[in-house]
């Protein structure tokens, strides 16, 4: 009987231990949920949370910067036709004042690049809409020029093929305009960030 109830006393003195133990695995695995609970919270708020998006009309409430223009003297040149001349008044369009001095600093270089333009143009060249808006875009290259910017002027509309063509030739011709394309853009980017960005005729008659 002594044996029994000493047996007896000691399990009832392991039930509290093993108890304990257990209630301890319980806390800790508690903890690792609330610890990974609170991780998973912070990274479903982190993915979750909406990216913060640039106001789009920022930049189209930015002030923009009044035109600048600088004049050139007339020009009377003599045409390519004989006894035809044209008489056109010039104004350039630049960047802003600092291009503009520039310009004013180049004019000799500018006037004569413009004027190797007009006098190579025939009357029925540069009499029709297109022909002075190419003529535009051609005086503009040359005064870009002088400011050392190299203008790649847009290519011409490529011809539909001739019957008959071969189709590797057709096919190499569409891969040069298309690079001519390109470099014309980026050339253009170019000059609408540092340069002469328009031309524009105040006067045009041709005689």
């Amino acid at each position: 009987m002594a044996k029994a109830k000493s047996e007896a006393e000691g399990q009832a003195g392991d039930a509290p231990a093993a108890g304990g133990g257990k209630g301890k695995r319980i806390v800790l695995i508690v903890l690792v949920l609330l610890l990974l609970g609170g991780g998973g919270g912070a990274a479903w708020f982190f993915l979750m949370r909406k990216p913060e998006v640039p106001d789009a009309t920022a930049e189209a409430k930015r002030p923009r910067l009044p035109p600048v223009f600088e004049k050139l003297e007339p020009f009377v040149v003599n045409l390519a036709d004989r006894g035809r001349y044209l008489q056109v008044g010039i104004e350039l369009r630049v960047v802003d004042p600092k291009v503009q001095a520039e310009v004013k600093k180049l004019v000799p270089e500018i006037r004569n690049g413009i004027l190797l333009v007009l006098s190579g143009k025939r009357a029925e060249e540069i009499s029709s809409a297109e022909g002075k808006m190419r003529l535009q875009l051609e005086i503009r290259q040359a005064a870009n020029r002088a400011l050392g910017i190299d203008l790649v002027l847009p290519p011409p509309p490529l011809p539909a093929p001739a019957e008959g063509a071969d189709p590797a030739e057709v096919e190499r011709q569409r891969a040069e305009f298309d690079k001519l394309v390109e470099a014309s853009k980026a050339s253009l980017a170019k000059a609408e960030a540092q340069g002469v960005t328009d031309v524009l005729f105040t006067s045009f008659v041709i005689q």
